[in-house]
């Protein structure tokens, strides 16, 4: 399995709202600004977190983007399956084929042994949740960039680049 450009962007956004106060809401812009991400692309990624109900979208004077639930309540995998849809490590395992089902189903060891492996990342990723994430950011960051006194969210967001978060 690999980690998608969307789902790096879309963990990066959504450490940086699990960081704000419960309830409050950010700009579209501003959080583009501040995890330094590509707005056009970032709209995308965060109408998938919408449609899977991770985030809400809020219209208006007063709109932008706030998490829809406790972060402690959001699992890696619900995040990763909202915006790249199944978890798979072989195109035969996702059970969405287009093609129909596989001709070698059940006489092909790759398949076996790989459907245990997504298994097991499937059982991972449900394991850790987005408090989960935002901690280890904040403990990463803590260790390899010492806050100073006053540091602003962008200062935050742009330390925790290096990380790929």
């Amino acid at each position: 399995m690999q980690v998608t450009r969307a789902v790096d962007y879309g963990l990066r956004a959504l450490v940086l709202m699990a960081r704000q106060p419960a309830g409050s809401r950010i700009f579209l812009h501003d959080l583009a600004q501040e995890a330094d991400l590509p707005r056009n692309y970032l709209v995308k990624v965060l109408k998938s977190l919408a449609g899977s109900g991770i985030v809400r979208s809020h219209r208006g004077i007063k709109g932008g983007f706030s998490l829809a639930r406790d972060p402690r309540q959001i699992t890696l995998r619900e995040i990763v399956e909202a915006i790249d849809g199944p978890v798979a490590v072989m195109h035969c395992l996702t059970g969405h084929r287009a093609d129909g089902d596989c001709g070698n189903s059940g006489r092909c060891a790759a398949q076996a042994i790989l459907a245990e492996v997504r298994d097991h990342i499937l059982r991972d990723l449900e394991s850790h949740s987005l408090h989960a994430l935002t901690a280890a950011q904040e403990d990463y960051r803590a260790r390899t960039a010492p806050a100073e006194p006053g540091a602003t969210l962008s200062a935050v967001a742009r330390s925790s680049e290096p990380a790929g978060m």
